[in-house]
């Protein structure tokens, strides 16, 4: 299962990123990547250690709104459908 996670500032490398959300989801988190860092466009995909279907949205609705380069990041656990509006 994946999370996913963008609206992330273009000032944060993909370093920054990552460690960032390997800090916020601790053991929920397998691996951490970064695809457009410094882009408005930048996402992190995390695939996440649980099976459980319903715990993606609940660990988005944690990662939700929380400050990264001083930008809420949007997150959901469906890429799709879960699009941000560009707003």
């Amino acid at each position: 299962m994946n999370l996913y996670v963008w609206n992330i500032a273009e000032s944060c490398s993909e370093q920054e990123v990552r460690d960032f959300l390997e800090h916020e989801l601790g053991h929920y988190a397998k691996h951490v990547s970064v695809s457009d860092s410094g882009t408005p466009r930048a996402i992190a995909t995390v695939a996440l250690n649980a099976e459980v279907p319903y715990i993606g949205e609940v660990i988005a609705r944690l990662v939700q709104g929380k400050h990264l380069g001083g930008v809420a990041l949007a997150a959901g656990a469906e890429l799709f459908g879960a699009e941000p509006s560009g707003e």
